[in-house]
Protein backbone atom coordinates (compact mmCIF):
# COMPACT_ATOMS: atom_id res chain seq x y z
CA UNK A 1 0.00 0.00 0.00
CA UNK A 2 0.88 3.26 -0.49
CA UNK A 3 0.11 4.98 3.04
CA UNK A 4 0.07 8.52 4.29
CA UNK A 5 0.87 9.32 7.69
CA UNK A 6 -0.57 12.78 8.95
CA UNK A 7 0.70 13.90 12.19
CA UNK A 8 1.93 16.99 13.01
CA UNK A 9 4.94 16.49 14.91
CA UNK A 10 7.51 14.37 13.32
CA UNK A 11 11.08 13.29 14.31
CA UNK A 12 13.34 15.33 13.90
CA UNK A 13 11.13 17.49 16.46
CA UNK A 14 9.48 15.43 19.11
CA UNK A 15 7.96 17.10 22.43
CA UNK A 16 6.32 13.21 23.40
CA UNK A 17 5.53 10.03 22.51
CA UNK A 18 2.71 10.42 19.74
CA UNK A 19 5.64 11.60 17.06
CA UNK A 20 8.25 8.82 18.48
CA UNK A 21 5.27 6.61 18.03
CA UNK A 22 3.98 7.42 14.54
CA UNK A 23 7.74 7.23 13.09
CA UNK A 24 8.17 3.85 14.67
CA UNK A 25 5.57 2.27 13.14
CA UNK A 26 6.05 4.33 9.86
CA UNK A 27 9.47 2.52 9.78
CA UNK A 28 7.90 -0.63 10.00
CA UNK A 29 5.28 -0.67 7.52
CA UNK A 30 8.36 0.64 4.97
CA UNK A 31 10.72 -1.98 6.11
CA UNK A 32 7.46 -4.49 5.00
CA UNK A 33 7.77 -3.14 1.18
CA UNK A 34 5.00 -0.55 1.80
CA UNK A 35 5.75 3.25 0.72
CA UNK A 36 4.99 5.62 3.33
CA UNK A 37 4.60 9.61 2.61
CA UNK A 38 4.57 12.03 6.25
CA UNK A 39 2.59 15.11 5.80
CA UNK A 40 4.07 17.09 8.91
CA UNK A 41 4.46 20.62 10.13
CA UNK A 42 6.90 22.73 9.36
CA UNK A 43 7.90 25.32 11.57
CA UNK A 44 8.43 28.19 9.55
CA UNK A 45 8.26 28.75 5.76
CA UNK A 46 11.70 27.64 4.94
CA UNK A 47 11.93 24.57 6.21
CA UNK A 48 9.10 23.47 4.09
CA UNK A 49 9.21 19.75 1.95
CA UNK A 50 7.56 19.02 -0.94
CA UNK A 51 7.78 15.12 -0.98
CA UNK A 52 11.65 15.42 -0.27
CA UNK A 53 12.92 11.93 0.57
CA UNK A 54 14.03 11.58 4.24
CA UNK A 55 14.68 8.41 5.63
CA UNK A 56 13.08 6.43 2.96
CA UNK A 57 10.05 8.29 3.24
CA UNK A 58 8.26 11.18 1.04
CA UNK A 59 8.19 13.97 3.45
CA UNK A 60 5.70 17.12 3.48
CA UNK A 61 6.10 19.24 5.74
CA UNK A 62 3.84 22.40 5.53
CA UNK A 63 4.20 25.83 7.64
CA UNK A 64 0.55 26.21 9.16
CA UNK A 65 -0.38 29.66 9.52
CA UNK A 66 -0.78 30.08 13.28
CA UNK A 67 0.29 32.41 15.66
CA UNK A 68 3.49 30.40 16.69
CA UNK A 69 3.91 26.94 15.62
CA UNK A 70 2.94 23.81 16.93
CA UNK A 71 6.25 23.02 18.35
CA UNK A 72 6.42 25.79 20.65
CA UNK A 73 3.27 24.41 22.46
CA UNK A 74 3.94 24.50 26.31
CA UNK A 75 6.22 27.04 26.14
CA UNK A 76 4.30 29.97 24.90
CA UNK A 77 4.16 33.25 27.43
CA UNK A 78 1.89 35.10 25.33
CA UNK A 79 -1.17 32.94 26.71
CA UNK A 80 -3.91 35.74 25.05
CA UNK A 81 -2.44 33.82 21.74
CA UNK A 82 -3.94 30.26 22.39
CA UNK A 83 -7.47 30.96 22.11
CA UNK A 84 -7.01 32.15 18.61
CA UNK A 85 -4.48 29.01 18.15
CA UNK A 86 -7.44 27.01 18.76
CA UNK A 87 -9.66 28.49 16.83
CA UNK A 88 -7.55 28.67 13.86
CA UNK A 89 -7.41 24.97 14.46
CA UNK A 90 -10.51 24.00 13.89
CA UNK A 91 -12.27 26.63 11.33
CA UNK A 92 -9.39 28.32 9.54
CA UNK A 93 -10.16 27.64 5.83
CA UNK A 94 -7.10 27.29 4.75
CA UNK A 95 -6.36 24.14 6.67
CA UNK A 96 -8.36 22.05 4.41
CA UNK A 97 -6.52 23.04 1.34
CA UNK A 98 -3.44 22.40 2.80
CA UNK A 99 -3.80 18.74 3.34
CA UNK A 100 -5.77 18.22 0.75
CA UNK A 101 -3.20 19.41 -1.67
CA UNK A 102 -0.31 16.41 -0.36
CA UNK A 103 -3.08 13.85 -0.40
CA UNK A 104 -3.61 14.68 -4.11
CA UNK A 105 0.53 15.13 -4.62
CA UNK A 106 0.68 11.34 -2.93
CA UNK A 107 -2.49 9.77 -3.94
CA UNK A 108 -2.25 7.63 -0.97
CA UNK A 109 -4.36 4.24 -0.34
CA UNK A 110 -4.55 4.27 3.19
CA UNK A 111 -4.16 7.35 5.56
CA UNK A 112 -2.81 6.44 9.15
CA UNK A 113 -3.74 9.87 10.99
CA UNK A 114 -1.85 10.41 14.44
CA UNK A 115 -1.32 13.98 15.65
CA UNK A 116 -4.09 16.53 13.62
CA UNK A 117 -3.83 19.42 16.03
CA UNK A 118 -1.43 21.66 14.61
CA UNK A 119 -2.43 20.67 10.93
CA UNK A 120 -6.35 21.33 11.47
CA UNK A 121 -9.22 19.13 12.74
CA UNK A 122 -11.20 20.44 10.14
CA UNK A 123 -9.07 19.49 7.47
CA UNK A 124 -10.00 15.80 8.36
CA UNK A 125 -12.80 15.81 5.91
CA UNK A 126 -10.65 15.87 3.06
CA UNK A 127 -9.12 12.14 3.55
CA UNK A 128 -13.41 11.18 3.77
CA UNK A 129 -13.95 13.12 0.40
CA UNK A 130 -11.52 11.35 -1.34
CA UNK A 131 -12.86 7.86 0.08
CA UNK A 132 -9.52 7.18 1.33
CA UNK A 133 -9.33 5.00 4.59
CA UNK A 134 -8.01 5.84 7.63
CA UNK A 135 -6.98 4.37 10.73
CA UNK A 136 -6.79 7.08 13.61
CA UNK A 137 -4.81 6.37 16.28
CA UNK A 138 -5.80 8.38 19.38
CA UNK A 139 -2.51 8.82 21.43
CA UNK A 140 -4.23 11.13 24.02
CA UNK A 141 -7.81 12.68 24.47
CA UNK A 142 -7.33 15.02 21.87
CA UNK A 143 -10.49 14.23 20.22
CA UNK A 144 -12.77 14.81 23.18
CA UNK A 145 -10.48 17.62 24.58
CA UNK A 146 -9.01 20.78 23.51
CA UNK A 147 -5.92 20.12 26.07
CA UNK A 148 -5.79 16.80 25.17
CA UNK A 149 -5.83 15.16 28.82
CA UNK A 150 -8.94 16.38 30.40
CA UNK A 151 -7.07 17.63 33.32
CA UNK A 152 -7.70 20.68 34.39
CA UNK A 153 -6.19 23.01 37.90
CA UNK A 154 -4.73 19.36 38.96
CA UNK A 155 -7.55 17.49 38.67
CA UNK A 156 -9.29 15.11 36.16
CA UNK A 157 -12.46 16.59 34.62
CA UNK A 158 -16.22 14.29 35.08
CA UNK A 159 -17.45 15.62 31.88
CA UNK A 160 -16.76 17.95 29.23
CA UNK A 161 -16.50 21.28 29.86
CA UNK A 162 -18.51 24.00 27.33
CA UNK A 163 -15.63 24.48 25.02
CA UNK A 164 -14.70 20.80 24.71
CA UNK A 165 -18.19 19.87 23.63
CA UNK A 166 -18.29 22.03 20.77
CA UNK A 167 -14.47 21.47 19.39
CA UNK A 168 -15.58 17.41 20.24
CA UNK A 169 -18.59 18.06 17.91
CA UNK A 170 -16.45 19.95 15.59
CA UNK A 171 -14.13 17.00 14.98
CA UNK A 172 -16.70 14.92 14.78
CA UNK A 173 -18.20 16.40 11.33
CA UNK A 174 -14.56 14.98 10.28
CA UNK A 175 -14.73 11.71 11.41
CA UNK A 176 -18.70 11.31 9.72
CA UNK A 177 -17.33 12.80 6.83
CA UNK A 178 -15.27 9.41 5.94
CA UNK A 179 -16.56 6.10 5.18
CA UNK A 180 -13.87 3.59 6.07
CA UNK A 181 -12.55 5.05 9.04
CA UNK A 182 -11.21 2.84 12.26
CA UNK A 183 -9.83 4.09 15.57
CA UNK A 184 -6.82 2.28 17.33
CA UNK A 185 -5.10 3.23 20.85
CA UNK A 186 -2.36 2.31 22.91
CA UNK A 187 -5.01 0.89 25.66
CA UNK A 188 -8.31 -0.52 26.19
CA UNK A 189 -8.99 2.27 28.69
CA UNK A 190 -8.29 5.37 26.17
CA UNK A 191 -10.43 4.06 23.97
CA UNK A 192 -13.63 4.24 26.38
CA UNK A 193 -13.00 7.11 27.76
CA UNK A 194 -12.99 8.80 24.56
CA UNK A 195 -15.92 6.84 23.38
CA UNK A 196 -18.08 8.59 26.40
CA UNK A 197 -17.83 12.03 23.69
CA UNK A 198 -16.77 10.38 20.38
CA UNK A 199 -19.22 7.85 18.65
CA UNK A 200 -16.22 5.81 18.46
CA UNK A 201 -18.81 2.59 18.90
CA UNK A 202 -19.89 2.70 15.23
CA UNK A 203 -16.28 2.12 13.60
CA UNK A 204 -13.77 -0.54 14.46
CA UNK A 205 -11.74 0.03 16.87
CA UNK A 206 -8.93 -1.87 18.04
CA UNK A 207 -6.11 -1.65 21.70
CA UNK A 208 -2.86 -1.96 20.40
CA UNK A 209 0.70 -0.94 22.23
CA UNK A 210 3.05 1.55 20.18
CA UNK A 211 4.91 -0.62 17.70
CA UNK A 212 7.71 0.99 19.34
CA UNK A 213 11.40 -0.61 18.71
CA UNK A 214 13.50 0.88 21.49
CA UNK A 215 17.27 0.85 21.98
CA UNK A 216 19.17 -1.85 23.81
CA UNK A 217 20.81 -0.70 26.75
CA UNK A 218 24.46 0.20 26.66
CA UNK A 219 25.34 -0.41 30.16
CA UNK A 220 24.66 -3.62 32.63
CA UNK A 221 22.89 -2.66 35.82
CA UNK A 222 25.32 -2.58 38.48
CA UNK A 223 24.51 -4.10 42.04
CA UNK A 224 24.25 -1.36 44.75
CA UNK A 225 23.16 -1.52 48.52
CA UNK A 226 21.49 1.47 47.86
CA UNK A 227 17.64 1.32 45.57
CA UNK A 228 18.13 3.74 43.09
CA UNK A 229 14.50 5.16 42.31
CA UNK A 230 14.21 6.63 38.47
CA UNK A 231 11.56 9.06 36.82
CA UNK A 232 11.23 9.24 33.37
CA UNK A 233 9.14 11.75 31.20
CA UNK A 234 7.97 14.63 30.40
CA UNK A 235 8.05 17.64 34.07
CA UNK A 236 4.23 18.95 33.84
CA UNK A 237 1.59 19.34 36.27
CA UNK A 238 -0.23 15.98 34.97
CA UNK A 239 3.11 14.16 35.75
CA UNK A 240 2.77 14.12 39.23
CA UNK A 241 6.46 14.50 40.17
CA UNK A 242 6.27 17.02 42.50
CA UNK A 243 4.21 14.22 44.81
CA UNK A 244 6.44 11.52 44.06
CA UNK A 245 9.62 13.85 45.24
CA UNK A 246 7.96 14.91 48.57
CA UNK A 247 6.96 11.17 48.82
CA UNK A 248 10.19 10.69 48.39
CA UNK A 249 11.51 13.03 50.97
CA UNK A 250 9.10 11.45 53.88
CA UNK A 251 10.61 8.31 52.89
CA UNK A 252 13.93 8.89 53.02
CA UNK A 253 13.87 9.10 57.32
CA UNK A 254 12.96 5.27 57.06
CA UNK A 255 15.64 4.56 54.15
CA UNK A 256 18.78 5.18 52.00
CA UNK A 257 18.37 5.26 48.53
CA UNK A 258 19.33 7.96 45.33
CA UNK A 259 16.39 9.68 43.10
CA UNK A 260 17.15 10.21 39.39
CA UNK A 261 14.87 12.78 37.74
CA UNK A 262 14.87 12.58 33.77
CA UNK A 263 13.28 14.83 31.63
CA UNK A 264 11.95 18.79 31.08
CA UNK A 265 9.29 20.53 30.91
CA UNK A 266 7.05 23.72 32.34
CA UNK A 267 7.75 22.57 35.69
CA UNK A 268 11.22 22.02 35.68
CA UNK A 269 12.50 24.92 37.37
CA UNK A 270 9.73 24.68 39.73
CA UNK A 271 10.84 21.17 41.07
CA UNK A 272 14.69 21.78 40.92
CA UNK A 273 13.87 24.87 43.45
CA UNK A 274 12.39 22.53 45.35
CA UNK A 275 14.08 19.76 46.01
CA UNK A 276 17.13 20.02 43.78
CA UNK A 277 19.20 20.84 47.28
CA UNK A 278 18.81 17.39 48.12
CA UNK A 279 22.35 15.55 47.50
CA UNK A 280 20.13 12.17 47.05
CA UNK A 281 17.98 13.86 43.91
CA UNK A 282 19.97 14.46 40.56
CA UNK A 283 17.96 15.85 37.23
CA UNK A 284 19.19 15.06 34.23
CA UNK A 285 17.45 17.19 31.99
CA UNK A 286 16.66 16.78 28.38
CA UNK A 287 18.87 13.49 27.46
CA UNK A 288 18.41 11.51 24.06
CA UNK A 289 16.44 8.53 23.82
CA UNK A 290 19.71 5.91 24.28
CA UNK A 291 20.73 7.90 27.37
CA UNK A 292 17.29 7.45 29.16
CA UNK A 293 17.07 4.37 28.31
CA UNK A 294 20.63 3.63 29.88
CA UNK A 295 19.65 5.72 32.82
CA UNK A 296 16.41 3.32 33.54
CA UNK A 297 18.45 0.27 32.63
CA UNK A 298 20.95 1.03 35.28
CA UNK A 299 18.09 1.60 37.65
CA UNK A 300 16.07 -0.50 40.40
CA UNK A 301 12.72 1.02 40.21
CA UNK A 302 10.69 3.26 37.57
CA UNK A 303 8.30 5.67 39.43
CA UNK A 304 5.35 6.98 37.02
CA UNK A 305 2.98 8.99 39.38
CA UNK A 306 0.74 10.62 36.81
CA UNK A 307 -2.25 12.29 38.01
CA UNK A 308 -4.22 12.62 34.83
CA UNK A 309 -5.49 9.96 32.40
CA UNK A 310 -2.14 8.48 31.49
CA UNK A 311 -2.76 6.57 27.90
CA UNK A 312 0.06 3.92 28.34
CA UNK A 313 3.27 4.57 29.30
CA UNK A 314 6.42 3.72 26.38
CA UNK A 315 8.73 4.51 29.19
CA UNK A 316 7.10 1.50 31.29
CA UNK A 317 7.35 -0.54 28.43
CA UNK A 318 10.98 -0.01 28.24
CA UNK A 319 11.40 -0.31 31.88
CA UNK A 320 9.86 -3.91 32.22
CA UNK A 321 11.85 -5.16 28.88
CA UNK A 322 14.70 -4.32 30.99
CA UNK A 323 13.67 -5.96 34.15
CA UNK A 324 13.30 -3.02 36.09
CA UNK A 325 10.15 -3.09 38.47
CA UNK A 326 7.09 -0.05 38.04
CA UNK A 327 5.61 2.15 40.66
CA UNK A 328 2.54 4.10 39.14
CA UNK A 329 -0.45 5.31 39.61
CA UNK A 330 -3.38 3.37 39.38
CA UNK A 331 -4.78 5.28 36.37
CA UNK A 332 -5.42 5.38 32.49
CA UNK A 333 -4.03 2.51 30.78
CA UNK A 334 -0.91 2.15 33.16
CA UNK A 335 -2.98 -0.91 34.67
CA UNK A 336 -3.04 -2.68 31.57
CA UNK A 337 0.88 -3.21 31.91
CA UNK A 338 1.38 -2.74 35.73
CA UNK A 339 0.10 -5.65 37.74
CA UNK A 340 -0.18 -4.75 41.40
CA UNK A 341 2.28 -7.10 43.31
CA UNK A 342 3.47 -8.89 40.51
CA UNK A 343 6.07 -6.52 38.12
CA UNK A 344 5.05 -3.35 40.70
CA UNK A 345 3.17 -1.38 42.58
CA UNK A 346 0.44 0.26 41.79
CA UNK A 347 -0.94 3.76 43.98
CA UNK A 348 -3.74 6.01 43.98
CA UNK A 349 -2.74 8.96 41.84
CA UNK A 350 -1.80 11.77 44.07
CA UNK A 351 -2.29 10.12 47.09
CA UNK A 352 1.06 11.30 48.99
CA UNK A 353 0.48 9.01 51.57
CA UNK A 354 0.26 6.02 49.62
CA UNK A 355 3.01 6.95 47.46
CA UNK A 356 5.48 7.30 50.27
CA UNK A 357 4.47 3.87 51.23
CA UNK A 358 4.94 2.52 48.09
CA UNK A 359 8.23 3.25 48.00
CA UNK A 360 9.05 1.94 51.48
CA UNK A 361 7.73 -1.48 50.47
CA UNK A 362 10.45 -1.85 48.20
CA UNK A 363 12.91 0.02 50.56
CA UNK A 364 12.23 -2.21 53.47
CA UNK A 365 10.99 -5.46 51.81
CA UNK A 366 14.37 -6.26 49.49
CA UNK A 367 12.41 -9.70 48.74
CA UNK A 368 9.58 -7.91 46.92
CA UNK A 369 11.63 -5.62 45.02
CA UNK A 370 13.27 -9.04 43.90
CA UNK A 371 10.52 -10.89 43.14
CA UNK A 372 8.84 -7.91 41.20
CA UNK A 373 12.21 -7.58 39.01
CA UNK A 374 11.93 -11.51 38.24
CA UNK A 375 8.29 -10.92 36.98
CA UNK A 376 9.06 -7.58 35.22
CA UNK A 377 10.18 -8.83 31.94
CA UNK A 378 7.97 -11.87 31.92
CA UNK A 379 5.88 -10.02 29.35
CA UNK A 380 8.49 -8.42 26.88
CA UNK A 381 7.30 -10.54 24.13
CA UNK A 382 4.07 -8.84 24.09
CA UNK A 383 5.75 -5.31 22.65
CA UNK A 384 7.95 -6.67 20.26
CA UNK A 385 7.55 -4.54 17.15
CA UNK A 386 6.84 -7.16 14.57
CA UNK A 387 3.99 -8.55 16.58
CA UNK A 388 2.53 -5.19 17.94
CA UNK A 389 3.17 -3.93 13.99
CA UNK A 390 1.17 -6.79 12.50
CA UNK A 391 -1.58 -6.61 15.02
CA UNK A 392 -1.68 -2.64 13.29
CA UNK A 393 -1.71 -3.73 9.82
CA UNK A 394 -4.36 -6.40 10.29
CA UNK A 395 -6.65 -3.57 11.52
CA UNK A 396 -5.54 -1.27 8.91
CA UNK A 397 -6.54 -3.83 6.39
CA UNK A 398 -9.98 -4.63 8.21
CA UNK A 399 -10.55 -1.08 8.04
CA UNK A 400 -9.85 -0.99 4.08
CA UNK A 401 -11.79 -4.21 3.29
CA UNK A 402 -14.16 -3.00 5.45
CA UNK A 403 -14.37 -6.58 6.69
CA UNK A 404 -13.47 -7.72 10.80
CA UNK A 405 -10.65 -9.91 11.24
CA UNK A 406 -9.77 -11.98 14.22
CA UNK A 407 -8.57 -9.76 16.90
CA UNK A 408 -4.84 -11.20 18.01
CA UNK A 409 -4.43 -11.20 21.94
Amino acid sequence: MRILVVSAMFPPHILGGAEISAFNLASWLMKQGHEIGVFMVARSPEEEKSGDMVDGMRVWARYIPRPYPIQKQGNVEQTYLKPLWHLQDHIDPRNPGILGEVLDAFKPDFCNVHYMTGIGHNALAEIGKRDIPMMYVMHDMGLSCVRMTMFVKGENCETQCTVCKVSAWSKRKGIKAARRIGFASPSRANLELNARYQPLHDYPTAAIPDANKYPAPTIARQPSDVVRFIYAGRLEETKGVDVLLTAAEAARKNGNFTFKVVGKGSAEAELRARYGHHDWIQFTGHVTMQEAIDHIAGSDVLCIPSLWFEVLGGVVVQALQNSVPVIASKIGGIPELVEDGYNGLLVQPGDLPAWQQALETVLLQPEKLAHFRANAAARSSEYDQDHLGSRYLAFMEEIRDGRPVARQA
